[in-house]
């Protein structure tokens, strides 16, 4: 009865986790068949319905949300007892599933993650690009490299680097409209906003022993950055970003940096993982890996020699 239990929980979970039944089966290594019949079991063996099952989703039902939120902690730890056995291998193993912010992940991360594979043969990689802060433990993710302020004490954090918030713009468009000098004076610009730093678009800056505000108005706003760093180097406007975003257009005088007398905040980036008792080998590795590309001083800061 137990060892039945158990296999119907672990379909359950990862029909959850991977958010179809074919994906649960390729990562269980069963037929879709199987997880179909695991998850009717246990649904009988409760007498209530836990998915809403239709051909282009799956939902929980209410006694699903219920009977997930208090299986999962106990499921969870038999499952990281799993993982403490497989972990004596010589090599890290299972799946991975990562969450990396757009721009910084596909800078940094994704060209090197060949290497990270071959490193490590066991692990298989499932990663996610999204600059929203998902949620690790409800979407199922292992561990997530994020840019800003952190806030989910649910999660363990381990710093991984610092980039600094500048303005930029390109040469031409300094020619064109001139240069601020102070801060005020970017009301008069085209400032492009990236809504994902601050809904509204007020840029603060610290300098001469004072904080300033500044509402800024433009035309364009994204919660992407490529699109605004791609907009900046064609003279659109003046734009608050990361240095890692710009480092190689700063290095190469295609952007320069505006009021660099004044700083903005800077910008943690943060490896976070499920706060539990014991952290997989394959999370310890990938962070590990993600500490090595971007190095000490940071790989963007080497570029513009800081």
């Amino acid at each position: 009865m137990i060892g039945g239990l158990y296999s119907e929980l672990e379909a359950f979970e990862a029909i959850l986790r991977h958010g179809s039944f074919t994906a649960a089966a390729r990562q269980l290594e069963v037929t879709p068949g199987a997880i179909t019949r695991r998850l009717n079991a246990l649904e009988a063996r409760l007498g209530a319905k836990l998915l809403n099952r239709s051909t282009r989703r799956l939902s929980l039902t209410e006694a699903g949300r219920h009977y997930h939120a208090e299986v999962a902690p106990a499921l969870a730890q038999i499952l990281a007892a799993g993982e403490r056995v497989h972990d004596r291998a010589a090599q890290p193993r299972g799946e991975l599933r990562v969450s990396l912010p757009m721009n910084f992940g596909r800078m940094y991360v994704m060209p090197r993650l060949g290497e990270f594979l071959d490193r490590h043969p066991g692990i298989a990689l499932d990663v996610q690009f999204d600059d929203r802060f998902v949620d690790l433990v409800g979407e199922g993710f292992d561990c997530a490299i994020r840019i800003g302020a952190l806030a989910d004490s649910r999660l363990v954090a381990r710093r991984i680097a610092q980039t600094r918030r500048i303005l930029v713009a390109a040469p031409a468009y300094l020619a064109r409209r001139g240069a601020p000098t102070a801060p005020e004076q970017l009301s008069e610009h085209d400032c492009l906003h990236y809504t994902l730093f601050r809904d509204t678009p007020t840029w603060e800056f610290h300098g001469r022993g004072e904080t300033l505000r500044i509402p800024v108005r433009g035309r364009l706003r994204a919660n992407y950055g490529v699109p605004l760093v791609d907009a900046a180097l064609r003279g659109d406007g003046i734009l608050q970003t990361a240095t890692f975003a710009v480092a190689e257009e700063l290095a190469a005088g295609r952007l320069v940096e505006v009021l660099p007398q004044w700083s903005l905040r800077p910008i943690g980036i943060h490896a976070v993982y499920p706060g539990r008792e014991y952290r997989p080998r394959k999370v310890e590795a990938f962070v590990a890996f993600v500490e090595e590309i971007i190095g000490a001083p940071a790989v963007w800061d080497r570029i513009l020699g800081a």
